[in-house]
């Protein structure tokens, strides 16, 4: 395996695995954290995460679509039964929006906000609608409607920068580890995600000595996490 066309030690490979230097997203959770104070009142502080979760979601779909919105928008009008898998094409993701409306626009009616806001998310390609109807989206709509803080809380996401550009994969992956690590402080998070001490005991497991067959190409192994009595499972690839 190797790395801008460098080959590595095992010890090098071992570097790459276990990361000590995490991304640094603590100023970005910091604000996204902030948004919550707009809720106070119409939710106690532990559900707090049921709406910054999926704002946060809606806010980076919407960042990542920013450039082929008006594209997909103009096919959908041309024609509404057109197929999925020609949006996916358009849109450069395997996701779409249709509404021409946007967090930013939302907030230029709000005496309609709630009304649009469902619009838009009805906007998007199926597989989003289900995540966000399983995150009970329109109730929190609703809900935060009749308290008086949707308005607010979609201004704040509107003006949130997640695009791709400024948060690639990896660090827009630590922000959610983040929020979510806060938000379900008091219950179990982990049921959410693998807590990243958890993690690195697993690569200590597999990079001990003794295992230096774990660089086979496509080789699979299996640990045991008796935490979650589930599996973890590495996929070593061949770069």
């Amino acid at each position: 395996m190797g790395i801008g066309g460098f080959q590595m030690t095992h010890e090098q490979k071992i570097d790459i695995l276990w990361d000590d230097n995490p991304v640094d997203i603590s100023e970005e959770a910091n604000f996204i954290w902030s948004i919550a104070n707009k809720l106070r009142g119409t939710y106690m502080p532990d559900k707090y995460g049921d709406v910054i979760i999926p704002m946060t979601i809606i806010r980076r779909f919407e960042c990542a679509l920013a450039k082929t919105k008006a594209d997909v928008v103009a096919k959908y009008k041309e024609n509404p039964n057109y197929p999925a898998k020609g949006m996916y094409k358009i849109s450069g993701y395997r996701f779409y929006n249709v509404s021409e409306f946007t967090l930013q626009e939302l907030c230029n009616d709000a005496d309609h906000i709630a009304e649009n806001f469902k619009a838009y998310i009805q906007g998007f390609s199926d597989h989003i609608k289900d995540i966000l109807n399983n995150l009970d989206m329109e109730a929190h709509i609703k809900k935060m409607d009749e308290g008086g803080c949707l308005f607010n809380t979609v201004k704040a996401f509107s003006e949130l920068d997640l695009s791709v550009e400024s948060f690639d994969s990896i660090k827009m992956g630590y922000i959610f580890e983040n929020l979510i690590g806060r938000f379900f402080q008091n219950v179990d998070a982990g049921q959410f995600y693998t807590g990243r001490d958890i993690i690195k005991l697993g690569i200590s497991l597999l990079v001990s000595e003794g295992c230096d067959d774990i660089f086979d190409d496509h080789k699979l192994i299996t640990i045991c996490e008796q935490r979650c009595l589930g599996l973890i499972q590495y996929w070593k690839r061949c770069a």
